[in-house]
């Protein structure tokens, strides 16, 4: 192999590892809370400011309910514990999230998240006509 192959190879090489590691970078360092929030099966909007300490809104004090990715981070997610234990309460309806920087951000539930799959309302009928082939079957 010649000198200028493995220096266009070398080069190659370093450029890629360069690309990749901003890319990481760029992907992993995302401090603050965003504009909405998909957790389990609900969507939340967020509601008021950054708070020092997560905020439920209820008279409990909140418990740590999970945590969710963003970017290659992941975020913890409070919510309000059950009456009369300290367990999370189930599907909460005002959740608060760990913006990465000492505040959290409290969300309201906002509805069902989005799916990928229509509901039946939204699907076109298929009918078959009078015209429509019909493939013979296999003898």
């Amino acid at each position: 192999m010649n000198g200028r192959a493995i220096g266009c190879i070398a080069l190659g090489a370093i450029v890629f590892v360069l690309i990749g590691i901003a890319g990481i970078n760029v992907a992993s360092s995302r401090i603050g809370c965003p504009n909405r929030l998909q957790w389990g099966d609900r969507f939340y909007a967020p509601t008021g400011t950054p708070a020092p300490s997560p905020d439920t809104g209820g008279a409990s004090v909140p418990v740590k309910l999970g945590s969710t990715f963003i970017g290659l981070t992941t975020r913890s997610i409070y919510g309000p514990s059950s009456p009369g234990s300290g367990s999370p309460a189930p599907h909460p309806d005002v959740i608060a999230m760990d913006c990465g920087d000492g505040r959290f951000q409290p969300y309201r539930n906002a509805g069902p998240a989005p799916t990928a799959t229509p509901s039946p309302a939204a699907m076109l009928p298929l009918a078959l006509s009078d015209t429509t082939p019909m493939r013979a079957p296999n003898a």
